[in-house]
C-alpha cells in the first residue's frame, strides 16, 4: 500500500493522480461546462504549443464550399416515353388485369410480352450504328480520329 495515499496533497486513485498531473502541464482540454479562465502558457520559446481539439475562435462560416445547384432532369425524349409506357402497360397486366378490364388468362402472357417488348426498344436504342454500317467491326476498339 502506498504511504502518501492518506494525505491530503495525494490522491485517492491512480486515475485522479493522472488527472492531477495532466492538469499540472496545462495540456488539459475544457470540457463543455468546466470553462475556466486560461492559465499562463506553459509554452517555453522554442518548444511547440500544445493543439487543442475544437473548433476556434476565429473560423468563419463562411469558409465553408457550398455546391451549385444540380441542373435539371432531363426531359425523356418520344422513344423513351414509348419503351416506358410499354413496361408500365406490361406491368399493369401482369399484377392487376382488372384495372383495364381484362380478364381471363390472356392478360399475364400479354403483360410479359410487353414488357419484354418495352426492355428491348429501351436496350437497342441504345446502340449508335452508322447508317450504311455492315455491323460492328471486330478490330475497332470505339476510338475515332
Amino acid at each position: 500500500m502506498d504511504p502518501a495515499r492518506g494525505r491530503g496533497d495525494r490522491p485517492e486513485d491512480d486515475f485522479e493522480s493522472i488527472i492531477a498531473d495532466w492538469r499540472e502541464e496545462g495540456s488539459v482540454p475544457d470540457w463543455p461546462g468546466e470553462r475556466t479562465e486560461p492559465a499562463e502558457p506553459s509554452v517555453q520559446p522554442g518548444e511547440r504549443p500544445v493543439h487543442r481539439p475544437g473548433p476556434s475562435a476565429e473560423t468563419e462560416d463562411d469558409d465553408h464550399y457550398h455546391p451549385p445547384e444540380p441542373p435539371p432532369l432531363p426531359r425523356p425524349g418520344p422513344p423513351a416515353v414509348v419503351g416506358g409506357g410499354l413496361i408500365g402497360l406490361g406491368l399493369v397486366l401482369c399484377i392487376s388485369p382488372g384495372l383495364i378490364g381484362a380478364g381471363g388468362s390472356w392478360p399475364l402472357p400479354l403483360g410479359l410480352v410487353l414488357m419484354a417488348a418495352g426492355l428491348a426498344w429501351l436496350v437497342l436504342r441504345l446502340w449508335t450504328g452508322e447508317p450504311g454500317d455492315g455491323g460492328p467491326d471486330p478490330h475497332d476498339d470505339g476510338s475515332r480520329l
